[in-house]
């Protein structure tokens, strides 16, 4: 699990270097530089042009410097096009050193390799239509590597921004690389450290990145009685929409429970129970008591109960896991002050169940990670499971993400699973992590797949996790 920072600690981070720990502006400029120019080294060597562009300010600077350690070290395939404006110190240093040196300055923008240092970290304004145009000449080359972040990176998630193939970023990755559509803009992201005293600066953030490595299920006794094991129970199903509560049922078996319980519509039954002979098939009326199970998953393939119903059931459960998924999320939220236990309750919606839930909750949208915060709130503090290409987990007032973007995961029927494996785990961190896992496995295996074939991968992973 790696920590990310936001735009404001890495400014804050630069600052205590300089003023606590006293070292100078251009010394941390000169080693930030010095990194950077080692990691693209190679590009360069590849490239039959190399243009460096380089806003007035330090990230400009940045540029500035590392196109004269390569020009010094010999690449005579360097050029420069430089963007005026108000001008920092240590960039009218970096211009001047490179025009004695008279490295060439150019005015188009087109090279096989360009680097761009245009805007840095903190930018949260519009950009003028001369930056945007910079800004797509720069994109259209497509071999793009950005210091730091790619200009125009906004850490609200509106960005209008260069389109990175990498990004060389200082001290420690930042959130903004994760948030809305800035991950596809930022390539395959390298942190690297240009002497910042790290082992000195404690940065209080509450952003992590998530890695498989963060897996950590507890292994399964083969001796263990099912009834150990874990009983789920299982709200949902309706006759439009039986194979939703099948997909749960079936995954939850293979993350491990020992036993599944199933409870869904009168018109449901028949069709529900012919078709699960491993789980207990019952009606909703039946569900008076939580005392025999040790979580509940209600919501997938969810129709025929009213939002009343739906917050009574969850209330029942109150001190155990609850997992609410697809129709029974906008329910919770038009009861949401009735709720007795919103600290056990972990939602997962996709981005279009989210929005209509901020309907229902009459939140206005800011930006991506406060709607997240705003939303577990008003569910008095459930845990939030916001999936899209990047999964992004609301949990005790922290943020963790998971970046390993799958389109075979955008199938029929995969949200359902990976509520299934979560009200087993009762864990969000680990269930999307064994959801995301298995799903690269499939992928890798057969290509893309059916929702069936990935729970088939749960229990291959969950296995061996």
């Amino acid at each position: 699990m790696k920590k990310l920072i936001s735009y404001k600690s890495a400014k804050e981070l630069d600052k205590l270097s300089q003023n606590e720990y006293l070292i100078p502006s251009l010394s941390l400029m000169e080693s930030a530089a010095r990194e950077f120019y080692s990691l693209i080294k190679e590009d360069i060597k590849k490239s039959n042009s190399v243009l460096f562009v380089a806003g007035s300010g330090n990230n400009g600077a940045d540029a500035l410097a590392v196109a004269r350690m390569a020009y010094c070290d010999g690449f005579e395939n360097i050029k420069i096009y430089f963007v005026d404006g108000h001008q920092s110190e240590e960039n009218l240093t970096q211009l001047n050193t490179c025009k004695a040196l008279n490295i060439p300055f150019v005015n188009t923008i087109a090279a096989d390799l360009i680097i761009d240092g245009l805007i840095g970290v903190g930018f949260a304004g519009i950009l003028s239509e001369e930056k945007k145009q910079i800004v797509d000449e720069i994109s259209k080359c497509g071999n793009v590597i950005s210091i730091d972040c790619p200009s125009g990176l906004r850490e609200d998630g509106n960005s209008y921004c260069v389109k990175a193939k990498k990004t060389i970023t200082f001290g420690y990755e930042k959130i903004a690389f994760y948030v809305g559509n800035n991950i596809n803009s930022v390539g395959t992201v390298i942190a690297t450290n240009p002497s910042f005293p790290l082992f000195k600066i404690n940065i209080e953030e509450n952003y992590y990145l998530l890695d498989y490595q963060d897996i950590y299920l507890p292994p399964i006794d083969s001796r263990m009685y099912k009834n150990k094991k874990g009983h789920v129970a299982i709200v949902g199903g309706s006759s439009a929409y039986t194979g939703a509560i099948r997909l749960s049922e079936r995954s939850a078996f293979k993350a491990g429970a020992g036993l599944v319980s199933v409870f869904t519509s009168d018109d449901a039954y028949s069709v529900v129970a012919s078709e699960n002979l491993s789980p207990i098939v019952k009606r909703f009326s039946d569900l008076k008591s939580s005392e025999i199970y040790d979580s509940l998953l209600i919501g997938p393939g969810l129709v025929d109960l009213t939002s009343e119903e739906v917050i009574n059931i969850i209330n029942l459960f109150s001190g155990k896991c609850v997992v609410v998924d697809a129709g029974a999320i906008n329910m919770l939220g038009e009861r949401a002050e009735e709720i007795i236990d919103g600290k056990n309750i972990i939602i997962t919606p996709h981005v279009g169940e989210f929005r209509a839930l901020m309907k229902t909750l009459k939140i206005e949208s800011t930006d991506e990670l406060r709607d997240i915060k705003a939303v577990s709130k008003a569910l008095k503090g459930a845990t939030v499971i916001k999936k899209s290409s990047n999964t992004i987990i609301f949990k005790d007032d922290n943020y963790y993400i998971l970046a390993y973007p799958n389109p075979a995961l955008g199938v029929a029927g995969s949200g359902d699973v990976l509520a299934g494996i979560t009200a087993v785990i009762k864990d969000p961190i680990q269930g999307v992590l064994l959801h995301s896992l298995a799903g690269k496995n499939a992928y890798n295996d057969v290509g893309f797949f059916t929702s069936e074939e990935l729970i088939l991968e749960v229990g291959r992973c969950r296995s061996t996790c």
